[in-house]
């Protein structure tokens, strides 16, 4: 049996991601209406606006306030998947990149109130150093409006660049 790395983990878990995506969109597509979903896309889209200009403000109750403040909240990262708002390290930790630069920004509706986000990321955490990657989040509808309920991130395999 072929050993299963982290890199091979990762590439099978973006496929599994992608297609359970796709398949909640061709099933959830024809029981939403257009309004819906154009309604659900906008506030979605102004949502994830919000989530990154906090990070590029470095404002964290801003940051925060666009979560799902609940156990619903689910964190996946290439080292864990996390469940829940209390105990986030997100609540306590001060750390944000020095420079986010969003690409291919796309939102999809998946079902009434539902709505996969996606894009693509070159950061800086630190001078020096640049990270590429993925990063996509899920928007539910709550009374406070469009709030993400799941968040995931991966740098990609090899840093796009590093500085000596």
């Amino acid at each position: 049996m072929p050993r299963v790395t982290g890199w091979t983990t990762f590439r099978i878990s973006r496929v599994i991601g992608a297609t359970i995506a796709a398949a909640l969109c061709a099933s959830a597509a024809s029981a939403q209406s257009p309004n819906t979903a154009a309604r659900d896309s906008t506030d979605a889209l102004a949502t994830f606006r919000e989530n990154l200009d906090a990070i590029h403000k470095r404002d964290k109750a801003r940051y925060l306030a666009t979560y799902v403040h609940t156990e619903r909240l689910v964190r996946h990262s290439p080292n864990a998947l996390e469940t829940g708002y209390a105990g986030w390290p997100a609540i306590t930790d001060n750390a944000w990149p020095d420079t986010l630069i969003v690409r291919e920004m796309r939102v999809v509706p998946l079902a009434p109130g539902v709505v996969y986000g996606y894009y693509r990321y070159v950061g800086v955490p630190t001078p020096g150093d640049t990270l590429t990657g993925v990063s996509t989040r899920v928007f539910v509808r709550t009374p406070e409006g469009m709030r993400i309920t799941v968040t995931a991130s991966w740098n990609d395999a090899v840093p796009a660049r590093r500085r000596e």
